[in-house]
């Protein structure tokens, strides 16, 4: 009795082709699609305000939804283009324009960048967290005692501590951490509440949009040149 093989239809193994070809063609040109999409992210919510002042109200109100998704878009803390309010705070328009910069900077650099060690990371991120943290703290100190923030705190930072410790990893690069955080309690338990300004929140998310492509896009870079290389 002749076996019956089953053999792939020539529509399907187009279709195989096809996403094969999407993939090598993806590995190879990951950092343009990376840093067109971060452009579109950033640039977007200021097409928002041009098309509100245009009097195309009904495409800017669907921006400024979207970015509602991922931004408290206050006023107070927003850029203003034609006079209307961008879709993104500033410390977003700073991440991602620094993302932006950080990724064409890594075009020129991939070959020469080793990553940024997580320990270096956390300690480059501190900064945005110190301030976004002791402002959001310092808001909700309207409605919850600073003694209940100060329990909070303790608490993260014995259980942090414990659990570091118990896996070998609680080091030195970890004192900063509370260190910043026992500084932002201080700061509101005896100078009242901490406001931010534009120049931190630029800069301090200027910084984490750097190192955030520091520490991943070198990985990226490794991960996706293997896929190259095996197919």
């Amino acid at each position: 009795m002749a076996e019956h093989v089953q053999t792939q239809s020539p529509a399907l193994a187009r279709i195989g082709r096809f996403f094969e070809a999407l993939g090598r063609g993806l590995a190879r040109h990951w950092l343009t699609v990376a840093n067109g999409a971060v452009l579109i992210y950033v640039g977007l919510p200021f097409v928002a305000p041009l098309l509100l002042a245009a009097g195309f109200s009904s495409a800017a109100n669907a921006i400024y939804r979207l970015y509602s998704l991922a931004c408290h878009q206050l006023p107070s803390r927003a850029f203003y283009v034609a006079g209307e309010q961008v879709a993104i705070c500033q410390r977003d328009v700073a991440i991602y324009v620094s993302m932006l910069v950080g990724g064409l900077l890594f075009g020129l650099l991939r070959q020469r960048l080793n990553p940024l060690r997580p320990g270096w990371y956390l300690l480059l991120i501190l900064p945005m967290a110190f301030d976004g943290g002791t402002q959001l703290v310092s808001e909700l100190n309207q409605y919850v005692p600073l003694a209940v923030f100060w329990g909070l705190g303790l608490i993260a930072v014995a259980g942090l501590a414990v659990a570091l410790r118990r896996r070998g990893r609680l080091s030195w690069l970890w004192l900063p951490v509370f260190v910043a955080g026992l500084l932002g309690l201080l700061y509101l338990q005896f100078l009242g509440p901490y406001q931010s300004d534009l120049l931190r929140r630029t800069a301090t998310g200027a910084l984490f949009g750097f190192s955030t492509v520091w520490l991943v896009y070198p990985h990226l870079e490794e991960a996706l040149t293997d896929v190259i290389r095996k197919t």
